[in-house]
C-alpha cells in the first residue's frame, strides 16, 4: 500500500513512513475489540512540521502514541519505516524524544552547559536565561517560556524524530506562534518534527508543511495547509472568503461526525483525492531517489554534527550495533 501523505523529499537526510496503521483495544467490561485507529498512512521528513488535527477524541493523540510506540504491540499493527528500514523500538528509543511530561530536574551530561547555551539561543530564551522558571505560589518566567524550557529539557540530546502531544495547549495566540516556531527552528536543524495541535492560528499554519486531519480513527486530509481551499471546494464545501481553513475544516468534521452519514464520504473523497492529486515528487517509502543516505550513514552524519542522539553519549558504531542487533 502507497502511503497516503507526502512531503518533498529531503537530501541526505530523513524519511519516516508509516503505513497502515491501526489500534485496536478491548471495549471497557466486554471481550469486543474498538478501533481507535483505522488504515492510517503517511510520510514526514527532517526539517519539516507535520501536525495532526482532529475532533477532541477521535484519534489524533493515539496516532503520536502509535508512531512512538507508545502502545502495547497486541494493540498496535502496521509497519514504521526511517528511510526505507523498518524502525523497532530499541532503535526509535535511542533517537526519539516524546514531549509530555513537566519540568524534570536539571539535566546532567557532558558538555551540557555549551548545549543549554545553543538551545537558550534556538529557543529565544535569552532574555529570561536568569529568570526563575517558578510555579503557581511563585511568580517567574511567562507561560509560553516556560513551555519552551519544558521542550528544551526534552530536546537537550538533539532528538532525530520529536513527538508532541498538543505543545500549544492552554498558551494564548503570542506565546503559541512562539512556541510552534521554535519547532520549525528544531525541525530545521535537522530533525523530524510530528505534534498534534488544537485550532492553530493562521500565522501556525503558515509555519506547517503538513497536515493531517483525523476523525474516527481514519485520515479525512492529508496534504500541505496550502491544499486545503481546492480540497474542500471540490468535496462541494468551499471555504469562505476571509476565513481560517482549519477552523473551517474543524467545523465542517465535527459536523458531519454528528449527522447518519458521519464523515465516510469525506475518508473516501480522501482516498481518492491522494489517488489522483499526488505531489510531484510522490515515490513509494523505500524508493532509493528519495533516501539518499542509507539509516546508518544518516546517523552517523547527525552525530558528526552534534546531535548526540540519546540522552547519554552515543557513538555511530552504539546506533549501528542497536541497528544490526534490532534488524536481525
Amino acid at each position: 500500500m502507497t502511503p497516503l501523505g507526502f512531503f518533498r523529499p529531503s537530501r541526505d537526510g530523513y524519511t519516516l513512513g508509516a503505513d497502515s496503521t491501526e489500534v485496536n483495544v478491548i471495549n471497557g467490561g466486554t471481550t469486543e475489540l474498538k478501533t481507535l485507529l483505522d488504515d492510517v498512512s503517511g510520510q514526514a521528513h527532517d526539517g519539516e512540521v507535520l501536525a495532526v488535527l482532529g475532533t477532541s477524541g477521535f484519534g489524533k493523540s493515539t496516532l503520536i502514541d502509535g508512531l512512538a510506540k507508545r502502545i502495547s504491540r497486541n494493540s498496535l499493527k502496521g509497519t514504521m519505516t526511517l528511510n526505507g528500514e523498518n524502525l523497532e523500538s530499541r532503535l526509535l528509543k535511542l533517537i526519539s524524544a516524546y514531549v509530555i511530561r513537566p519540568l524534570p530536574d536539571a539535566h546532567r551530561g557532558r558538555n551540557a552547559h555549551a548545549r543549554v547555551q545553543a538551545l537558550i539561543d534556538r529557543l529565544d530564551l535569552r532574555d529570561t536565561a536568569a529568570t526563575i522558571i517558578g510555579d503557581k505560589g511563585h511568580r517567574g518566567v511567562s507561560d509560553g517560556e516556560r513551555r519552551r524550557v519544558s521542550i528544551r529539557m526534552d530536546i537537550i540530546h538533539d532528538p532525530i524524530i520529536l513527538f508532541l502531544d498538543e505543545p500549544t495547549s492552554g498558551l494564548d495566540s503570542t506565546s503559541s506562534f512562539m512556541v510552534v516556531k521554535v519547532l520549525q527552528r528544531i525541525a530545521q536543524s535537522g530533525s523530524i518534527m510530528i505534534m498534534t495541535i488544537h485550532q492553530p492560528s493562521y500565522r501556525i499554519v503558515k509555519l506547517l508543511n503538513h497536515m493531517i486531519f483525523i476523525s474516527r480513527g481514519q485520515t479525512v486530509y492529508s496534504r500541505a495547509p496550502s491544499g486545503l481551499p481546492l480540497f474542500f471546494s471540490v468535496f462541494g464545501h468551499p471555504i469562505p472568503e476571509n476565513e481560517n481553513w482549519t477552523e473551517f475544516a474543524l467545523d465542517l468534521i465535527r459536523e458531519l461526525e454528528c449527522s447518519p452519514g458521519g464523515t465516510k464520504g469525506l475518508t473516501e473523497f480522501n482516498k481518492s483525492w491522494q489517488t489522483t492529486k499526488k505531489h510531484p515528487h510522490t515515490t513509494t517509502a523505500a524508493s532509493p531517489d528519495r533516501l539518499g543516505l542509507s539509516l546508518q550513514d544518516a546517523i552517523g552524519a547527525s552525530i558528526s554534527r552534534g546531535k548526540l542522539v540519546s540522552s547519554g553519549t552515543v557513538t555511530a558504531s552504539d546506533v549501528a550495533s542497536s541497528a544490526m542487533s534490532t534488524y536481525a
